[in-house]
């Protein structure tokens, strides 16, 4: 049975179900998964039960110490199963198979979406990996060719991912699995400390630190073009996500085609639920109601104490609000020692933060340029290949 749409979704037990592969022989140097190899005598491929999934977790951690992985040093059997287990929607999990054990791995995340204000059900292609003997060997493009087929099977609607623009995978993705290169996700950063950055990354020390003391102040008037808070309103700290939040998130991702849906039962798993207690919730309230939202996360990114804008939104006609509400929080991180702002995604209302001192990090400077690449299952929509249709923000996936 087909299902369309979240209406009649509903959540399959777990199938036994696995592929063959036949032996491989030749090389390909496109793409590192993609490729095949002589020295194949056959893997099989199914999905991950609950029996397999410590094995999993073993393969995941083999693999994070060959690659260097940045989640490695974090990412333990509590985090995983948050992840892929404790979202409203159980994630796909697949493997490949050979004699002694796991060799590849791959997870697709399920949520549910909006398009053009329709329910729609996605997946998000995360964690994937295979062992280094095994790659250049065909185990990732098996594994996908059966995720593609259970996701269908699922009625899921749109499937997407972020690979690195600068890995050999991206053309693998277009070639053999229909995957279209929507956009490059932008990154944007507000200097909030000259000295800090000046001191660190140019290795002036002191001399950098009196610098920039001088050149903050002209950075702020030349940069800063939102007001601070006005007297009827506050910045308050929200412990718990209730309904107070949900007009928010509603009016600001309605503005937009393509967009996860953002209700409280999402917000919570992704922001208070993950056993980190990475995140903080700030909201801009006037007159005893929440007119925008910001979360927040503190981080070391490009060897700089960091806040990271993660997800954030307001009520119809209160964009200015939203900018007020950003700048009082970079300002008040700043005295505590953050050096940078740094927030990246698809939304007309990036841009606008320019007006509290964020610009747009050029591609050349970007240590690690992302791409948003997605493929449709159901009817033609032409806004998924649409940029300016998404809303996409570090919530929509867990890259810090």
């Amino acid at each position: 049975m087909r299902l369309r749409g979240v209406g009649l979704l509903r959540t399959f037990p777990h199938r036994v179900e696995e592929r063959s592969v036949p032996q491989r022989r030749g090389s390909s140097p496109v793409d590192a998964d993609d490729g095949e190899s002589a020295a194949m005598t056959g893997f099989r491929v199914r999905e991950a039960g609950p029996a397999e999934y410590e094995a999993v977790r073993r393969c995941i951690d083999v693999v994070y110490r060959e690659t260097a992985a940045h989640k490695a040093p974090v990412f333990d059997r509590a985090l995983w199963e948050w992840q892929y287990l404790q979202n409203e929607l159980p994630s796909i999990i697949v493997v490949a198979e050979r004699a002694g054990g796991l060799c590849g791995y791959l997870h697709a995340q399920r949520f549910r979406m909006r398009l053009r204000g329709q329910p729609a059900l996605g997946a998000l292609l995360t964690d994937l990996g295979t062992l280094s003997a095994y790659r250049r060997q065909g185990v990732f493009r098996a594994m996908a060719d059966f995720l593609l087929e259970r996701l269908r099977a699922e009625g899921v609607d749109v499937l997407y991912l972020f690979p690195n623009a600068r890995k050999k995978s991206l053309p693998g993705f277009v070639r053999n699995h229909g995957f279209t290169v929507v956009a490059r996700v932008p990154v944007y950063v507000a200097p909030l400390d000259l000295g800090a950055l000046l001191a660190s990354h140019l290795r002036l020390g002191a001399a950098g630190q009196w610098l920039g003391q001088l050149l903050n102040p002209l950075v702020r008037a030349l940069t800063l073009r939102t007001p601070a808070l006005d007297r009827a309103e506050e910045v308050v700290r929200l412990d718990q996500i209730d309904v107070r939040l949900e007009p928010l998130v509603r009016d600001f991702a309605s503005r937009q085609g393509v967009s996860l849906e953002r209700n409280l039962r999402y917000l919570r798993w992704r922001f208070l639920d993950k056993p980190t207690g990475d995140y903080t919730v700030w909201a801009l309230a006037r007159g005893g109601r929440l007119c925008a939202y910001v979360v927040t996360r503190q981080a070391r990114l490009f060897d700089t104490r960091c806040t990271v804008l993660m997800d954030f939104g307001c009520l119809a006609g209160e964009d200015a609000a939203l900018r007020r509400l950003v700048r009082t929080r970079l300002e008040a991180d700043q005295r505590d020692g953050a050096a940078l702002g740094v927030t990246m995604g698809l939304h007309p209302q990036l841009g606008e933060l320019s007006k509290v001192g964020f610009v747009r990090v050029p591609e050349l400077l970007n240590p690690r340029p992302l791409n948003l690449i997605t493929r449709e299952f159901t009817q033609s929509r032409p806004e998924l290949f649409d940029p300016s249709a998404w809303h996409i923000t570090l919530a929509d996936w867990d890259v810090f």
